[in-house]
């Protein structure tokens, strides 16, 4: 007889550790997986960029339909990034410094959604409907 093992659902969080905000949202999202049922994929690097087609679903995300929208919220300008308008200057930017994406960062590839967990009490958003079908 065999069996599967349940599968959840997985959030990304893209996580600054030198950052209370990051880790702060690393302990709200811990604690929300206990009660709604996903993973962490927990990336821990200020000096590697998400891949090209990473960045060009979290732009869309973040910008719910707005390319502009997503392309000033995916980039930290706080830290010095440029500004960018496109999702292939987005990528060059965090090609040359990953530093430059804004932490901490949660996805949910399966929804479609992201946010930039600063306040981390943004996690919220991102868990009440982790796992429930759209």
């Amino acid at each position: 007889m065999s069996f599967r093992l349940p599968k959840f659902p997985m959030l990304t969080l893209f996580h600054n550790p030198a950052s209370k905000v990051s880790t702060q949202a690393l302990a709200l999202l811990r604690q929300a997986s206990v009660t709604h049922k996903f993973d962490i994929d927990l990336i821990e690097s200020t000096t590697t960029a998400p891949t090209h087609q990473q960045v060009s679903s979290i732009v869309e995300y973040l910008g719910e339909g707005s390319v502009a929208k997503g392309c000033s919220e995916i980039l930290d300008t706080a830290q010095g990034a440029p500004k960018a308008s496109t999702v292939a200057e987005v990528r060059k930017i965090l090609d040359a410094n990953p530093g430059y994406l804004r932490r901490p960062l949660v996805v949910d590839w399966n929804k479609g959604k992201a946010v930039v967990a600063d306040p981390a009490s943004r996690v919220s958003e991102m868990v009440k409907n982790v796992g429930d079908e759209e």
